[in-house]
């Protein structure tokens, strides 16, 4: 039974990330969450900070390790912002349908 969750997530995961645009989107989450790693390691290319070698060492060797939660997290956030970005895509093209020049106005109930 479980076994058979885990197989369906991971194929569910699989057909959600395979387009390019998820791809490319996954990536730049990746080097985003591992920025304190790679600035670590700069500064220290830079100025010799020992204690930024230390810190991006420890920061990498946390993430790095296998029962952490970095790559799911990484899919989630992927998986949101790819949700949100389809949202605004949608709503975009739907406010303009009609109206070549989008010079239309939405009306409503004012907040």
């Amino acid at each position: 039974m479980m076994k058979e969750k885990a197989v369906r997530f991971l194929k569910r995961i699989k057909a959600e990330c395979g387009n390019r645009e998820t791809v490319i989107l996954f990536a730049l989450i990746v080097a985003v969450m591992y920025c304190p790693v790679w600035g670590g390691y700069l500064l220290y290319a830079i100025f010799r900070w020992k204690l930024c070698f230390a810190v991006a060492s420890a920061y990498l060797v946390f993430w790095a390790g296998l029962f952490t939660p970095f790559f799911p997290c990484c899919i989630a956030i992927t998986l949101f912002l790819k949700k949100i970005m389809k949202r605004y895509r949608k709503n975009g093209l739907q406010q303009t349908e009609g109206d070549p020049h989008g010079t239309k106005t939405v009306t409503g109930t004012a907040c």
